[in-house]
Order: C-alpha cells, then sequence, then structure tokens
C-alpha cells in the first residue's frame, strides 16, 4: 500500500524516510532516485501507506520473501504484489515489508466475491466492509 507524500519546507530525504518509517535508500528505490538530491517543496513522493490492516516486518539479512510469506501463512505472489515486487525482485537487510494481519484469503483466477465468500464462510456484505476498494482480482489479498 503506497500514498503519495507531498515535500515540505527544509523536508529532507532523511527526514521524511524517518517520518514514514522507510530507510532512505528505500525511498530513493521506492521514487527512482539514484542519488542524495536537494527535494523541491511542493512535489512529490511515493511513499508506504500503514495502517492498522497491516504490520511492519523488518528484513534481516539472509530473508527472502518466498521464506517470509511461507512465516506468516500467505501466498507468495500476493505478498510480492501488495509490497511492488516482482518476481525476482531483491530485498535488502532494514527495508520493511508489509504483511496483513489477520485472517485473510487469496484470490485465483477467475473467482468471484461470491466464490470467495463460500470458501471463507464470510458473508459479501462482511467482504466488503473488511475491504471496502475491493476489486476481485487474481493473487489479491481479502481480509475477513
Amino acid at each position: 500500500m503506497y500514498g503519495i507524500y507531498q515535500v515540505a519546507n527544509k523536508d529532507t530525504l532523511d527526514s521524511i524516510a524517518k517520518e514514514v518509517g522507510i530507510s532512505k535508500e528505500e525511498l530513493k528505490k521506492l521514487n527512482g532516485i539514484l542519488m542524495d538530491m536537494e527535494l523541491r517543496p511542493g512535489s512529490f513522493l511515493i511513499v508506504p501507506k500503514y495502517d492498522s490492516s497491516y504490520e511492519k516486518y523488518v528484513v534481516k539479512k539472509g530473508d527472502n520473501m518466498y521464506e517470509i510469506a511461507k512465516k506468516y501463512g500467505m501466498d507468495y505472489h500476493s505478498l510480492l504484489k501488495l509490497n511492488g515486487l516482482d518476481d525476482g525482485d531483491f530485498i535488502y537487510p532494514e527495508e520493511v515489508i508489509l504483511i496483513p494481519r489477520g485472517k485473510k484469503a487469496y484470490v485465483t483466477e477467475e473467482e468471484t466475491i461470491e466464490s470467495i465468500s463460500e470458501k471463507t464462510g464470510v458473508p459479501v456484505a462482511q467482504l466488503f466492509m473488511h475491504n471496502p476498494d475491493l476489486i476481485v482480482l487474481e493473487n489479491q489479498i481479502v481480509r475477513y
């Protein structure tokens, strides 16, 4: 989950990274910034957007996305998609990965909201309550 941050006067890559809870290097990578630079007030950066539906996992040396997904009982491809990664992308120590909290279902090919409701035993209305912007897509995570 990502949001937009508008740069204010005196903001630096370091101060923004600290404010949003990631490393400066991760912030630069997320925004395609190759070297340290002075930021223009009023410009926009992409930043991770955290809420209580997710927990932060700080990558440790030797971690990989497959093992993290397995540890949290998640679908590997859904975890990649949630964190804006593709198969084969590298993760680095101190990088922050989002992990959904609570019960979750993974959308497979050709599933509908009705089939997810049937699979989980949760009424359609309740699925939408926990996932207000839900559009059923393959490899999506649906919380319930």
